[in-house]
Formats: structure tokens, C-alpha cells, sequence
């Protein structure tokens, strides 16, 4: 596991999603994270348009904006969003599968800054966001409470 990227032994030990989408993160390097993963099915909101909720959209972006502050740093220490905003040009189709990247930008003091993108398969943009993230945060993390909740 030495050779992953932090945010693939993130995401498939410890996040919410794991167990509901399958990501690749193919491309994923330092920096920078890269993801394709499809749009479940089981998460429609509109039945009629077959399109999930816009928040799925962004707790993608949110992870993969989170990874990306993970693999910039020299060691993995608690990150925490503080702030992500999210521009929602459509709402993902169930079944679509979804390109996503986001890059860790800069890092000052104990705030990172990135920017994340999510694109259909006509390289068409579906989201776009930017955040900030605290390094070194004192609460549980997501890993914590996890690993809490397997007791």
C-alpha cells in the first residue's frame, strides 16, 4: 500500500462511499488527484430525468479536493474542509460516469487551498469548486469514528 496514493487508502478503507461507488484514481500523484467514478444509480433524486441530487456532486468533489491536500503533504496529518464552494452546472445522470480532478493548489500556514473539477465523458463540465482546508485539525476524523462505529 506504500505505492497508493493517500486518498485511494482513504477512500477505500474509510470513506462513506466506499461501500457505495467504486473509484479509480488512476493518475493520482502529489498534488494532484484524478478519479473516474460512476454516478449510482441507487442515488436517483429525479426519476423522471434518471439525475441524482447535486450533493453527490459535491461530496465527491469535497473527497477528491481533501485527497489532493493529502498528497501534498509530508505527513499524513487531519485535514478538515473549512470552506467549498461548488458551482453546479447540471446534475449527474445515474449510471454516467464522471472524470474528476482536483489539485491542492497552495498550502500557507496550516490552510490548504484547492481547486476540483467534475466532467461528463464530452469532457463537459458538470462541477467546479474551490475549498480551503485546515491541516492539522485536533477533531476525530472520519477514520476515527469508523473505526468507532466496527465496535
Amino acid at each position: 500500500m506504500a505505492d497508493l496514493h493517500p486518498i485511494q487508502v482513504f477512500f477505500s478503507s474509510y470513506h462513506p462511499l466506499a461501500n457505495r461507488v467504486r473509484a479509480d484514481f488512476s493518475g493520482s500523484a502529489g498534488n494532484t488527484v484524478r478519479v473516474a467514478i460512476e454516478a449510482p444509480a441507487d442515488l436517483v433524486q429525479d426519476t423522471e430525468a434518471a439525475s441524482l441530487h447535486t450533493g453527490f456532486a459535491t461530496i465527491v468533489l469535497d473527497s477528491i479536493m481533501g485527497g489532493a491536500v493529502m498528497g501534498s503533504l509530508e505527513k499524513l496529518v487531519p485535514i478538515a474542509t473549512v470552506g467549498l464552494s461548488v458551482s453546479h452546472l447540471r446534475r449527474p445522470a445515474a449510471g454516467e460516469t464522471l472524470h474528476g480532478e482536483a489539485v491542492c493548489v497552495s498550502v500557507y500556514n496550516s490552510l490548504a487551498y484547492v481547486t476540483g473539477e467534475l466532467r461528463d465523458k464530452n469532457e463537459e463540465p458538470v462541477a467546479i469548486a474551490t475549498g480551503t482546508f485546515m491541516i492539522g485539525t485536533r477533531a476525530t476524523s472520519i477514520r476515527d469514528r469508523s473505526e468507532e462505529s466496527r465496535i
